[in-house]
């Protein structure tokens, strides 16, 4: 699988290139998708402001979200 999608990631610019991305934060009640906050937080940040147990893992799970976007 081809990593589209880094922790480092501005949140912003991962929703405007992947919209399909969205469905992996609201499936984890990450309020992200509604937060102001997403024009300047990075994945990383994020997961660490929800306390998600292991930021890898979800980079992955957008990873694979982005393949709906592609196939478009």
């Amino acid at each position: 699988m081809i990593e589209y999608i880094k922790k480092s990631d501005p949140i912003e610019k991962i929703f405007e290139k992947f919209p399909s991305t969205r469905k992996v934060f609201i499936n984890k009640s990450m309020r992200c998708v509604v937060c102001d906050m997403n024009r300047f937080a990075t994945v990383e940040e994020c997961c660490i402001n929800h306390k998600v147990k292991d930021p890898d893992d979800f980079v992955r799970m957008l990873n694979e979200s982005v393949d709906e976007d592609l196939i478009d």
